[in-house]
């Protein structure tokens, strides 16, 4: 896409959400990118305003994407690290401790409605703290409407320079950049997962998708052209090939 000119928005209060000139440049993007920093900003400013109404009337003919905290807030789940950013190893020994914070979907994207996203994956060690999102999820039913069953969570994991391109229609993403993504699922409850208590997590299947290759996945069939593999997470100890075989 080639864009002609480029506007930031930055918003320091909930009243910035019902600006009319704001809600102008929102209404007549052409793309719409959610910049870096503190997701709970999101999710503390932006619920219930024209700003996350008119977004998500745009989702169905406007390019829509985000980096670092500004993909966080596209799953249908958010980890919010509001009061702190989470580790993999505090998350594994205890799925429940204080910086283990979430927010119902801020959008509803097509595909998304059944997946949490984490980013600066690899480089930050994050498998363990996405795979106990995934836990949480399943385990409290979280956010699931009345009489419905969370029976599918899918958690996309996306490394530093590297994207995943989805088409709205049909799901199917292709890895772009320099780095690699992962596609991980469960559909049973774990194990164990309580409160100050070590999580055990059995059968999550994953995908490493390498950008490098242009892998592809299809989010209408969970499959996809990258590697795939089971992580295990036993105890609070996680597979030790939890990125995937070499």
């Amino acid at each position: 896409m080639k864009l002609n000119s480029v506007r930031t928005i930055l918003f320091k209060s909930a009243e910035a959400s019902s600006d009319p000139v704001v809600l102008d440049i929102i209404r007549n993007a052409e793309a719409i990118f959610f910049a870096g920093g503190d997701q709970s900003d999101y999710t503390t400013l932006w619920p219930g305003t024209e700003v996350q109404r008119i977004v998500q009337s745009k989702l169905v003919n406007t390019s829509v994407g985000g980096t670092s905290a500004g993909c966080a807030i596209e799953g249908n789940w958010i980890y919010t690290g509001e009061k702190g950013s989470a580790t993999s190893d505090a998350a594994l020994q205890d799925p429940y401790y204080r910086y283990m914070t979430f927010a119902p979907a801020f959008l509803n994207i097509p595909w998304l409605e059944t997946a949490i996203t984490d980013t600066h994956f690899v480089t930050r060690d994050r498998m363990g703290r996405m795979l106990a999102f995934t836990a949480r999820i399943l385990k409290d039913q979280m956010y699931a409407t009345a009489g419905a069953q969370i029976s599918l969570v899918r958690a996309i994991g996306i490394d530093e320079h590297t994207a995943l391109l989805m088409e709205p229609t049909t799901g199917d993403a292709i890895t772009v950049g320099f780095g690699t993504a992962y596609a991980c699922s469960a559909s049973h409850v774990p194990e164990v997962c309580e409160a100050k208590t070590a999580l055990t997590f059995s059968d999550i299947r994953c995908m490493r998708l390498d950008a490098a290759k242009r892998d592809s996945y299809s989010f209408a069939l969970n499959t996809g052209s990258g590697v795939s593999y089971t992580n295990t997470i036993s105890n609070g100890v996680l597979s030790a090939n939890q990125y995937g075989p070499k």
